[in-house]
């Protein structure tokens, strides 16, 4: 069944069903599983063990079927442990897992924006090239009309058959066009499909109806200043700056090896023999037999071959890597940032450009076509012109198409894409608000 796609349903779908958001949701759960385990080390341990034999034994100095007796046996214990002090090897582990499930989290906000960002700009770049479908058809319809007319003068010997050819040659261009639009127009619906987690085979139409917001005067200006400030506080940035912090928890981890460690345990056990001469199983068990214990121990590290400084070397270095690709990511940032907004400034000048070389090229088109019907005119001035009309059209709309995109990148950059649409579509989309 064909789905009718605006663009509120696109972010929806894009942002509930696309796989590698799933995954980056199941990298969360993973980290707070840590963060648990890690919880876990500051508790106590507590062992119940229980077990019971039954023996049948002889004498040793007849056969065992005629002097043979049964004898029984029963154990419990209780065990506990406690680690008081591990050179602040937990504390630290905590710390770690913490910092890594806040970077997760922060990873998991830079992705679904990523996602948010390619799910709209495929849908309309999907868009564009159905709309220069539409630009080339017409030319198509044009180029043969003209092709028409021109093989009746031939035939009434008023063209040569130069003419003739050449705008064969025009027509044949003119359905290459519409064929290599049409590849692009399906490829771009099979790209957004695959984002979207709909099956290939599923026929889906864009509904951009009355999208007053896509139209250039209807595009805010970037407030260039606050962007550049939210560009170093962005998720992945702020994702960068906890892994290294988790980094530097790691070298205390290592560094707990050279420190002493506390630990505390204590043991309650019982036991009942059969053969035992000193009761009954409940005097023995509950009354004669019980044993409780308990102490603390300490270790001091003497020589661990050295383990203890490789493991502070290794977290030093990934303290150090860590702080490396901070430092590049906040240079990318504000380099993709500048040329995000270096392109959109670009833009702007290419449409306006575009708009006036097509006012121009229709308003000369159609001089240049009364005066070839006057035969004041070639075909070659008026193929010209078409040619130069067709250019200028398609390129209004791939400028229009790059000015939202380029706004939008803008946004991404500074990771405010979310209320950027919001405000943008002024529509109810409950995954962005």
């Amino acid at each position: 069944m064909e789905r009718d796609l605006a663009l509120p349903e696109v972010i929806s779908l894009a942002l509930n069903r696309n796989l590698s958001l799933k995954r980056s949701s199941i990298q969360i759960r993973l980290r707070e599983n840590t963060v648990v385990a890690e919880e876990a080390n500051f508790d106590p341990s507590l062992t119940a063990s229980a077990g019971g034999a039954l023996r049948y034994s002889g004498d040793g100095r007849e056969p065992v079927w005629d002097t043979g007796e049964f004898s029984e046996s029963a154990n419990a214990g209780l065990n506990a442990s406690m680690t008081i002090y591990r050179g602040g090897e937990r504390e630290a582990s905590l710390k770690e897992a913490s910092l890594n499930l806040q970077a997760s989290r922060q990873d998991f906000d830079r992705s679904r924006q990523f996602i948010l960002f390619q799910s709209v700009a495929r849908y309309l770049e999907a868009d564009l090239r159905l709309k220069e479908i539409d630009i080339q058809t017409e030319e198509l319809a044009s180029r043969r009309e003209n092709l028409e007319r021109i093989q009746v003068d031939y035939e009434s010997e008023i063209r040569i058959f130069a003419d003739v050819q050449r705008q064969l040659a025009l027509v044949a261009d003119s359905e290459r066009r519409v064929a290599e639009a049409r590849r692009s127009y399906e490829s771009g619906l099979y790209l957004l499909k695959d984002l979207l987690l709909l099956p290939p085979s599923t026929p889906i139409t864009l509904n951009l109806d009355n999208a007053v917001w896509l139209e250039p005067e209807n595009i805010g200006e970037p407030n260039v200043s606050q962007s550049l400030a939210r560009v170093f506080n962005r998720s992945d940035v702020l994702a960068q700056k906890l892994r290294l912090n988790a980094a530097k928890q790691g070298i205390r981890i290592a560094e707990s090896g050279r420190k002493v460690s506390v630990s505390a345990s204590a043991s309650l056990r019982t036991s009942y023999s059969g053969g035992s001469p000193f009761g009954n199983f409940g005097e023995q068990f509950f009354k004669n037999q019980p044993d409780a214990s308990g102490g603390i121990s300490v270790s001091i590290p003497i020589f661990d071959r050295r383990r203890t400084e490789t493991n502070i070397v290794r977290a030093r270095l990934q303290r150090d890597q860590e702080e490396l690709d901070l430092a590049g990511l906040e240079q990318a940032a504000e380099t993709d940032f500048r040329l995000a907004l270096l392109n959109f400034n670009s833009t702007k000048l290419q449409l306006k450009a575009s708009q006036e070389q097509l006012s121009s090229a229709e308003i000369a088109l159609e001089a240049e076509q009364a005066r070839f019907e006057a035969g004041a005119a070639t075909l070659l001035d008026v193929n010209s012109l078409r040619a130069t009309r067709l250019d200028a059209a398609v390129s209004v709309e791939e400028s229009r198409f790059d000015l939202f995109v380029n706004r939008l990148d803008i946004s991404f950059q500074d990771g405010t894409i979310e209320s950027f649409l919001l405000n943008q579509l002024n529509a109810s989309i409950p995954e962005l608000e």
